[in-house]
C-alpha cells in the first residue's frame, strides 16, 4: 500500500520528536545546577564560583586595569570602566573610539591614556550609546572636537536618559526594569568574600559628561579623521540599535561591538528590548568578510592576526547561529519554552571558543526569549492554556506531598545532594504560602547561593545571589527604581503620559472626568479618566471635551507629585499645585492613582551604569 502525504509528514514528525529526545536525554548528568560535578575556584576577591570562568575569563577580558597595544600606535585601555576603549593615534592627534559609562570612568581612563601619549584628543568616535557618558573629559574643554557617530544616537542618549529608567519596550515600565539592572549589575553584592561579584560590574554614582554627536556618519561613508582614512558602518547593530564599526582599509584594522567576552547576550535577565539574533550574525558574518588582520572589541580583548581573527569570528558567530537555529528546531518539534532552555545546549567544540565562555549571561536564558518573540507565551499545550494562580498550585501541591515537613524535608535532601535547582523549586512552593517562614528563607537562600557558585554567568550570580541575601536580611531589594526628578522635570509631559498606568480601577469604577494639566512654557496634556482607564491627551485644546478642571504647576511641583514625595493635598495646601476646580475633588482624582512606597523604591538612574 503506497502512503498517504499525511503519513508521511506523522512519520517524520515521530521521528523528529523522537530524535529531539533522545538528545536530551541525560541533559540532568550535564547541569551543574542538578548535582553534575564542577570544579570550583576562588576569585581574587574571595568570591567562589566555576574554575572554568576563572581559567577563561582574562583569555576575552579584564579583572584588573591593563593596556594593550595590538598595532602599532593602537591601544586598548581594559578594566579601566564597564567596557573598554581603544585610542589611534593620528597624525593630528588622538581619536578615542568610546568613553566610558560615565564621567568618573572617562577620568580614569583619560589618566592612563595619558600614560601612553601627550597629543590632545582630535576626535571621538561613539561605537555604542551606552559608552558616551566620559566624552566631555577626552575633549578636555575643547568645543572643536569632532564627535562621530550613529545618525540616531543623539536622540536614544536623550531617550535613555530623560525616559522612565532603562530601555523598555514600554517605557512606562522604566522603573521596574531599572530595579531589575540594578541587581544585574551586582549593586547588592560584597566586594569582598565567598558571595561577591566575580566580574566587576556595578552601578555607581550618577555622572555624565556626554556630548552629542556633531560629525554623525552613514553605513559605508569614508572619512579621513586626524590624517587616519577610515570608513564607517551602521547597518547592524548589537544589544544596540545605534552601533558603528570603524574599518581602517589601510591597515586591515575594524573597531566593533559585536564581538564580547560572552555569548551574544539575546536576552537579558533585567527585561529589554528584543535583540534579534539574525542581525547580530550577520554583523558578524560582514565583519568577517572584510578579513581584518587585527580586531579590536570594544567589549572584548583584542584580537590580532588575519587566520585568529577569522575563526574568532566564525566561532562566535557560529554560537550565536546554534543557538537560534536550535531553538527553532525544538519549537518545529513541539519544544515549549521550559523544555528549551535545557534543549539548547553548546556542544563541545562551540564551548571551547574563547569568546563562547558564558560568563555575561548564560545561553538558557535565550532559546525562551526567541520562543516569546516567535510565537508568543502559549506551549501548545492545552493543559497550560488556563493554568492555576501559583498560590492555588502550592496550596493543593504541598498537601499531596505530605505537607511543610515533608516538602523542607525533601528541599534539605535535594541540596545534599547538589541538586540546587530542584530544592529551589520545591522550597519555593512553602514560600509562596509563607514568605516569612524563618526555615523556609533559610533553605530558600541557601539553594540560590548555590546556584550562584556554580554559575557562569555574572548576570545569573548577580540575580541568584542578590535573591539570597535579602532572604537572609542582608540587603534589600527594590521592586521599583523610579526615575530621577531632574528627568520628570524636563519631560513632565511624558510622565503625564505614564502616570495613566497607575489608575487603580477600584478606586475610579464611578469616574468620568477630563483633567487638564499645564506646565512651565504653557504646555498642556490631559487625562480622561473614564472609570477604570485614563486616556492620555496630548492635544487637549482639540479634544472633544472641554476639561472638568485644570490643573496648573511647575515641572519640579509634577515631578514630587509623580514620586509621591509629597500629597496632593500638601500641594494644593502651599499654592504650588493651583486647580480651578474643587479643590477637594482635584486631590481625590489624584488619588485614584497608585504612590510609589518609599520603602519598596530606590532611584538609581539609567545613567549610573558603571563598572566598579
Amino acid at each position: 500500500m503506497k502512503p498517504s502525504k499525511l503519513n508521511v509528514i506523522t512519520c517524520a514528525a515521530i521521528l523528529i520528536c523522537v530524535s529531539l529526545l533522545a538528545s536530551t536525554v541525560g541533559a540532568e548528568e550535564k547541569n551543574p545546577y542538578m548535582g553534575a560535578p564542577v570544579q570550583m575556584g576562588k576569585a581574587p576577591n574571595g568570591a567562589i564560583t566555576r574554575q572554568k570562568l576563572l581559567d577563561g575569563i582574562e583569555k576575552v577580558g579584564w579583572i584588573k586595569p591593563t593596556i594593550e597595544e595590538p598595532a602599532k600606535g593602537v591601544w586598548v585601555f581594559g578594566g579601566y570602566g564597564f567596557a573598554p576603549i581603544a585610542v589611534i593615534d593620528g597624525n593630528e592627534g588622538l581619536i578615542v573610539i568610546d568613553t566610558g559609562d560615565s564621567k568618573h570612568d572617562g577620568e580614569n581612563l583619560l589618566k592612563a591614556v595619558r600614560t601612553v601619549s601627550k597629543k590632545p584628543v582630535k576626535a571621538i568616535i561613539y561605537g555604542h550609546s551606552h559608552t558616551t557618558f566620559g566624552a566631555g573629559v577626552f575633549a578636555e574643554g575643547n568645543k572643536d572636537v569632532m564627535i562621530i557617530g550613529h545618525p540616531n544616537l543623539n536622540a536614544v542618549v536623550e531617550q535613555n536618559v530623560k525616559g522612565g529608567g532603562a530601555p523598555a519596550f514600554f517605557p512606562e515600565l522604566g522603573p521596574y526594569l531599572t530595579a531589575r539592572a540594578a541587581i544585574q549589575f551586582n549593586a547588592f553584592l560584597p566586594d569582598k568574600g565567598p558571595d561577591a561579584w566575580v566580574t566587576p560590574m556595578v552601578l555607581a554614582a550618577p555622572d555624565m559628561a556626554f556630548l552629542p554627536v556633531n560629525t554623525p556618519v552613514e553605513d559605508g561613508q569614508e572619512m579621513t579623521v586626524a590624517g587616519v582614512k577610515m570608513q564607517f558602518f551602521t547597518k547592524y547593530g548589537s544589544d544596540d540599535k545605534v552601533h558603528t564599526t570603524v574599518w581602517l582599509p589601510e591597515r586591515k584594522i575594524v573597531f566593533t561591538t559585536l564581538l564580547w567576552q560572552g555569548p551574544p547576550q539575546l536576552y537579558s535577565l533585567r527585561g529589554d528590548l528584543f535583540r534579534d539574533p539574525r542581525e547580530w550574525i550577520a554583523g558578524l558574518k560582514f565583519t568577517r568578510d572584510l578579513e581584518p588582520e587585527v580586531l579590536v572589541s570594544l567589549f572584548a580583548r583584542p584580537v590580532v592576526g588575519k587566520e585568529e581573527v577569522r575563526k574568532r569570528l566564525e566561532g562566535y558567530m557560529d554560537g550565536a547561529s546554534f543557538v537560534m537555529d536550535q531553538t527553532l528546531r525544538g519549537i518545529l518539534a513541539g519544544k515549549g519554552p521550559d523544555e528549551l532552555r535545557h534543549f539548547v545546549q553548546f556542544p563541545e567544540y562551540l564551548d571551547e571558543v574563547p569568546n563562547n565562555l558564558q560568563s555575561y549571561g548564560e545561553i538558557s536564558s535565550y532559546p525562551p526569549a526567541i520562543f516569546y518573540k516567535a510565537v508568543g507565551w502559549y506551549d501548545n499545550d492545552a493543559a497550560d492554556l488556563k493554568p492555576i494562580a501559583p498560590i492555588d498550585v502550592a496550596r493543593r501541591i504541598v498537601p499531596l506531598m505530605g505537607g511543610r515537613d515533608k516538602v523542607l524535608a525533601a528541599a534539605r535532601a535535594a541540596l545534599d545532594k547538589k541538586e540546587y535547582a530542584w530544592a529551589a523549586q520545591l522550597v519555593n512552593y512553602l514560600y509562596r504560602l509563607n514568605p516569612q517562614d524563618k526555615e523556609v528563607r533559610k533553605v530558600k537562600a541557601d539553594a540560590l547561593r548555590q546556584m550562584a557558585y556554580v554559575s557562569t554567568g555574572s548576570n545569573d550570580r548577580s540575580h541568584l545571589m542578590s535573591q539570597a541575601l535579602a532572604l537572609e536580611g542582608k540587603v534589600t531589594l527594590p521592586r521599583l527604581a523610579p526615575p530621577a526628578l531632574d528627568a520628570i522635570k524636563a519631560s513632565p509631559s511624558s510622565f503625564v503620559d505614564y502616570f495613566r498606568v497607575r489608575i487603580d480601577p477600584s478606586k475610579s469604577a464611578e469616574t468620568d472626568k477630563f483633567i487638564r494639566f499645564e506646565f512651565d512654557g504653557g504646555k498642556a496634556v490631559g487625562l480622561h479618566v473614564r472609570q477604570a482607564v485614563a486616556e492620555f491627551v496630548a492635544k487637549p485644546d482639540k479634544y472633544h471635551r472641554e476639561p472638568d478642571m485644570t490643573l496648573r504647576m511647575s515641572g519640579e511641583t509634577w515631578a514630587k507629585l509623580y514620586l509621591s514625595q509629597v500629597t496632593p493635598e500638601d500641594l494644593i495646601k502651599s499654592g504650588d499645585l493651583k486647580t480651578t476646580g474643587d479643590a477637594e475633588e482635584t486631590a481625590q482624582l489624584l488619588n485614584l492613582f497608585d504612590r510609589y512606597k518609599p520603602e519598596k523604591a530606590v532611584v538609581i538612574p539609567p545613567s549610573a551604569w558603571a563598572h566598579r
